[in-house]
């Protein structure tokens, strides 16, 4: 932790919003770090810049000097100033670790709750990603030779991506396909020769982009061509042959390269000029894959920070300095490359899995935290619902104080209708935050969909909250929490009645537990071991398996529905929903449906077509247009099932029921757990009887089960069957 132990802090008054400021004074860039604090009040709008950064190892200390006193700093923010220091001019920032006296818990509550106007009033936010690798590289008797250390500077374009169903013609475009005349460009005829602009409907196959007066900036351009000539010329710069630190900036030159063409809308294909073994094309690879694997990505603070100013967010990586928002483009908007099939689809596939997978991460990354950027800018939520939906997102996050885990999203509320009663607040346990935050969630919704998010529950702040109180940590399972949330708002097992809202106990050895009505419907009476992509062969041979498991008979009815049993099994096994992916939005939006009886029959066609290749036949199916389907469409069936199916089970158990339900439920399903539909949950609940009285329950987690998704075993209107439980 930081040490201020030799540092005397001045008593803050919270009346006139003062916070502290850190003067950093010049320095060369191996000198010692000496600083001053000023007190100052936000309210005169003083003149500062933010710094983002992660803490890092706490153990990992050195000194700097405060006020004449010494400091012990993280070695992380040792570095970060290190890279803002100027060797003439004194800079001055906000830094948390500093400017907060991190003893005094009253201080820290009060100036965490002005972590939104701090963030807002500064001049900029200066985000430090972390080192590069190539300080390493540079023997210290050569940096103790610099005043400041080498930077490059990345210019982010003003450019304005549109959508298009068509490929823009040439006319009005320069050599780039870069729209020149955008008045003309929008004017001219469409024809099937040149179709002009026409705007998308909904999936958007096409980009254009209007460029700035000035052209795009000289010196990225030509860091640009000279990737483009290092990837076409293998002899070209001799890459294994060059210093390693040559090499390693000529790798680092690339990766900004392929960033800045995407951020202005090129194609990832765009991107590789030469073979896919190349060591420039490897290399600004490796480069992406380290750059998104550095701590702050993971952090849960720093996400306010980033967002909260709408103006100039700088990166700092190693000796490169970035526009947040080139990165930040440039991985949101890969997806809408390699994810359709008429652009970059093609490239995509012919990549090694590990080029794919390095892509993935940062797309992923990036969408995540564009996505919510673009909700907190284009969507009005209430600010429960906003803080629902950002705990949600950001549950990969990590925060070496579990409170942070809330109290670092407070900030991204203030533009939100109807306060809630939240500030943070370090005199409160992470265990009643979490408890009065969920219970908050479910007064204010009227709902128990908060029950519904699947996770491990392994760490010591898990085994402390009751079992119904998320922990807002990682999920298992391909779902997110988000589309978790999208899917099980699809049912309605159990309506909602006029009974009285969940609400916590007063009368139990459990405080905490939360009351609810429901009706118990069946105990499980078989589980399988959990679903897994990565340890099953072939896709074929667990539906085979899933298909004996649930005994099924071709010839026979399922005994709750009265269906075909095989539309039954096929039901559940797809969680009666199918996907397909939007892209309204720059990262693209998974949205869900009900399964038709097409999509059963498809699920079921894609079975057929994979047993006859198991067993070396050729099936031969005759479309309704008379045609024979080709091999490309039955490859797109399967994949179709396979995707499906993963999306809704992976890390799930099937399971039945004593009374013949088919369903799915939460890896930790045993037998003898029961199923519940609940007043206030849209799906069933697995739960678990507890010790704490006769109708204690643990939850398990939320359940599909074939047969009562819609209303079908809810209480009637006079509550049969209802009675009281205790969630513990």
């Amino acid at each position: 932790m930081m040490s201020s132990s030799k540092l005397q802090y001045e008593h803050l008054d919270q009346q006139d919003h003062s916070i502290r400021l850190l003067r950093l004074l010049p320095g060369r860039w191996l000198d010692n770090i000496y600083c001053e604090l000023q007190t100052v009040s936000l309210d005169d709008s003083p003149a500062y810049h933010a710094l983002s950064y992660v803490w890092g190892n706490p153990q990992d200390t050195g000194l700097i000097t405060v006020d004449g006193s010494p400091f012990q700093a993280t070695k992380n923010l040792i570095t970060a100033l290190r890279r803002l220091r100027s060797s003439i001019d004194v800079k001055v920032f906000w830094v948390d670790a500093v400017c907060i006296n991190q003893l005094d818990t009253n201080e820290k509550t009060s100036q965490l709750g002005l972590m939104a106007r701090i963030y807002k009033s500064a001049a900029d936010v200066q985000v430090f990603l972390g080192e590069s690798g190539v300080l390493d590289l540079i023997p210290h008797e050569q940096q103790g030779l610099w005043d400041d250390p080498p930077r490059t500077h990345w210019v982010r374009d003003a450019t304005m991506l549109i959508h298009t169903e068509h490929p823009p013609h040439k006319d009005g475009l320069d050599s780039r396909g870069v729209i020149i005349d955008w008045g003309t460009y929008l004017r001219l005829p469409s024809s099937p020769e040149q179709p002009g602009y026409k705007p998308a409907s909904r999936e958007v196959p096409m980009w254009a982009i209007l460029d700035p007066s000035n052209g795009l900036n000289a010196a990225d351009q030509h860091r640009v061509d000279q990737f483009f000539t290092r990837q076409q010329d293998p002899m070209h710069g001799r890459d294994q042959e060059l210093p390693p630190l040559e090499r390693l900036r000529h790798n680092q030159s690339g990766a900004f390269a392929m960033m800045k063409m995407l951020s202005n809308g090129r194609c990832l294909k765009v991107c590789c000029q030469g073979p896919l073994d190349s060591s420039a094309w490897q290399g600004a690879l490796n480069v992406i894959a380290h750059l998104v694997s550095l701590p702050w990505w993971s952090r849960a603070w720093v996400l306010q920070e980033a967002i909260l100013h709408q103006r100039d967010v700088l990166a700092i990586y190693g000796e490169i300095v970035v526009p947040m928002g080139l990165i930040e483009d440039s991985g949101a908007v890969l997806p809408r490359h390699y994810a359709r099939g008429d652009c970059c689809k093609r490239f995509w596939n012919s990549l090694p899995q590990a080029q794919k997978a390095t892509l993935e991460k940062f797309a992923n990354t990036m969408g995540q935290l564009e996505g919510i950027r673009q909700t907190l800018n284009m969507l009005k939520m209430k600010q429960i619902e906003m803080l629902k939906y950002l705990i949600d997102k950001t549950r990969f996050k990590e925060a070496t104080d579990p409170r942070d885990k809330i109290y670092g999203l407070l900030g991204l509320l203030s533009n939100c209708d109807e306060p809630i009663d939240l500030v943070p607040d370090y005199h409160l346990s992470a265990n009643d935050l979490y408890t009065k935050v969920a219970m908050q969630m479910i007064s204010y919704t009227r709902s128990l969909s908060i029950l519904h998010h699947h996770e491990f529950r392994s760490s010591a702040l898990c085994s402390e909250l009751p079992s119904w109180v998320p922990c807002w940590g990682p999920t298992y399972g391909s779902l997110t929490p988000f589309q978790i949330g999208e899917r099980t708002a699809n049912f309605l097992a159990c309506p909602p009645g006029p009974d009285r809202i969940p609400h916590l106990a007063n009368d139990t050895p459990c405080p905490n537990a939360l009351v609810v009505q429901g009706r118990f419907i069946s105990k499980v009476s078989a589980v399988t071991t959990p679903a897994s992509k990565e340890t099953t062969s072939l896709f074929i041979d667990l539906l085979t398996f899933l298909q004996t498991f649930f005994d099924i008979d071709p010839f026979s009815l399922h005994p709750i529905t009265q269906e075909p049993e095989e539309d039954a099994l096929a039901r559940t096994l797809l969680s009666d929903q199918v996907f397909e992916v939007r892209y309204e939005f720059k990262a693209g939006q998974v949205v869900f449906s009900r399964a038709y009886a097409g999509d059963i029959q498809m699920f079921r066609l894609a079975r057929q077509i994979l047993m006859a290749q198991k067993m070396g036949q050729t099936l031969v199916l005759i479309l309704p247009n008379g045609t024979v389907m080709d091999d490309e469409a039955k490859a797109h069936v399967v994949m179709h099932a396979e995707e499906n199916f993963w999306c809704a089970n992976e890390g799930r158990v099937f399971f039945r029921t004593e009374e013949g339900h088919f369903g799915s439920g939460p890896r930790e399903t045993n037998v003898g757990d029961e199923v519940w539909v609940v007043l206030g949950s849209l799906v069933p609940l697995v739960l678990r009887r507890a010790t704490e009285g006769e109708e204690g329950r643990r939850l398990v987690g939320y359940a599909y089960v074939h047969g009562i998704m819609d209303g079908e075993a809810a209480p009637g209107v006079n509550g049969e069957g209802k009675r009281e439980v205790y969630l513990v």
